[in-house]
């Protein structure tokens, strides 16, 4: 009977050797992970500032890389966080090789403005907000949340700046 006693003690050891080895890896593969996500990308105090008449849109620029970004994300969406007095039609788009203060017309800046979802953002190229609205409205932009991959890691982290967007009504 002792050497029953003797079995189920070296099981029971087993197990805990086993468990402690087991939560040793996760917490060391956690600790890897953590050190693995991407670099933050660049905030901005500065805040963008549009005015557009009511049905017009219009583009504004929250996010740009420079010339020497040096990085290609994989972007999987861009989320936008706004209050707004009234419904305020916010798209974020993809500017390929520009850079956009404020504008109606952004194909005069772009070589290319697309749906930033699935895209390669690098250097040269900006997230632009198109903003319109069917009533006048005022919306306060949070900087925008860019979800992208860098090799195998991914992250969703703010960049860019604030932006306020006056929608004024139409004069007659």
């Amino acid at each position: 009977m002792s050497s029953m006693g003797a079995l189920e003690m070296s099981r029971r050891s087993r197990l805990l050797l086993v468990g402690g080895i087991v939560l040793l890896v996760l917490a060391g593969l956690m600790a890897w992970w953590q050190s693995t996500e991407p670099e933050a990308l660049p905030l901005s105090d500065t805040q963008v500032n549009a005015s557009t008449p009511v049905d017009r849109p219009v583009y504004l620029g929250v996010f740009t890389t420079g010339a020497g970004f040096g990085r290609t994300l994989h972007v999987s969406g861009v989320k936008i966080r706004a209050t707004s007095n009234t419904d305020v039609s916010l798209t974020p788009l993809l500017c390929r090789g520009g850079n956009i203060g404020v504008t109606t017309d952004p194909q005069a800046f772009c070589t290319e403005l697309v749906d930033p979802e699935g895209q390669d953002l690098q250097a040269g190229d900006s997230i632009v907000l198109q903003v319109v609205s069917d009533e006048p409205a005022v919306a306060v932009v949070e900087p925008v949340r860019i979800a992208f991959r860098e090799s195998l890691r991914w992250t969703t982290v703010p960049a860019g700046s604030s932006a306020v967007i006056r929608v004024l009504p139409t004069q007659s």
